[in-house]
């Protein structure tokens, strides 16, 4: 890279010739003796010292190259507008804009499912006055209809965030038995016809989980459970053990008894590790619910036991992980 020169330099330059001028006129006027060999011989000396005066002066009236001397390039100015066109014209990855779309989707829905509810509960309450048999019947039914619409939409955008990576587990410490407790009153709304009983060990520790998806994790595998067996199923949580690492865990069992065995315990078996192999909304939920739970640091299992009962096993870790 060139040098780039102070202005200053030719200046003074002009001003060393100037200086040597005079001081030989000078000599010129006040010598008696030989005054033009002697003015002569002033010039040249009054030069000499001034060049060597400016080369001496040099590297502080000149830019030398170099990181200190060299003026730091400026980038371009970018509008907002271009930065909005460039990000935009990015490609995004098709699972994303799925994701995108079915969450904002799933917004939309459960606004007006919200209030389908809420004020299904404020009929149920007697808000407005009393409800007779029928009556509330119907306002049960219209509000199971929307739980269930709830949880698919919820199930929805929850398969295409795992899909796309994107899915973010509210987590928090939670007591075993109020995940059994919301999970038994949800499937009683799902299977009128089915008794479903609960049973909670004393002193359980609390999990740290995503509360609400693990509660439908529950509901998910109950109704699979059920529409395998068709009768009425136990929902408990064993007391808490250590596996062989010695984490603990607690472990939830759904427990029914098959009318057909084999059949009916390849069916649930099958459900449990291919859940997509049929195209209704219970596969989609259980592949949810076995990704959420494996998320947490949990697994899904299925056992046979005596006399044609089938126990299908969850667990999920009692420190965070």
């Amino acid at each position: 890279m060139s040098t780039v020169r102070n202005p200053a330099v030719p200046k003074l330059r002009w001003a060393v010739v100037a200086i040597s001028i005079y001081f030989a006129a000078s000599w010129m006027v006040l010598a008696d003796d030989h005054p033009y060999w002697g003015a002569f011989s002033v010039f040249g000396v009054a030069l000499v010292v001034g060049a060597g005066v400016l080369r001496s002066l040099g590297p502080l009236l000149r830019s030398e190259p170099g990181p200190a001397r060299l003026q730091p390039e400026v980038p371009p100015q970018i509008s907002m507008q271009d930065a909005i066109d460039a990000h935009s014209a990015e490609p995004e990855e098709p699972e994303h804009q799925r994701a995108r779309f079915l969450g904002a989707l799933g917004h939309e829905l459960r606004n007006p499912l919200n209030s389908v509810t809420g004020f299904s509960d404020m009929l149920l309450g007697r808000v407005d006055g009393e409800l007779n048999a029928e009556q509330e019947r119907s306002v049960r039914t219209i509000r199971a209809s929307a739980e269930r619409l709830l949880r698919l939409v919820s199930t929805v955008v929850d398969r295409a965030k795992l899909e796309a990576g994107t899915l973010r587990l509210q987590q928090q410490w939670v007591v075993p038995d109020e995940l059994i407790s919301e999970a038994i009153s949800f499937v009683r709304s799902r299977a009128e016809d089915t008794s479903v009983i609960g049973g909670v060990s004393e002193g359980l520790p609390r999990i740290f989980v995503d509360r609400h998806r693990t509660v439908h994790s529950l509901v998910s595998l109950a109704v699979l459970v059920i529409r395998s067996s068709g009768t009425d199923i136990v929902m408990r949580v064993a007391p808490p053990r250590r596996d062989q690492v010695g984490k603990g865990f607690v472990q939830f069992d759904l427990m029914a008894t098959l009318k057909d065995s084999s059949a009916d315990t390849l069916a649930v078996v099958e459900r449990l590790e291919k859940p997509l192999s049929r195209s209704d909304a219970l596969g989609l939920e259980v592949a949810v619910a076995r990704n959420v739970i494996e998320a947490q640091g949990g697994r899904i299992w299925t056992e046979a036991g005596t006399a044609g009962s089938l126990r299908v096993c969850m667990t999920l870790p009692t420190s965070a992980h």
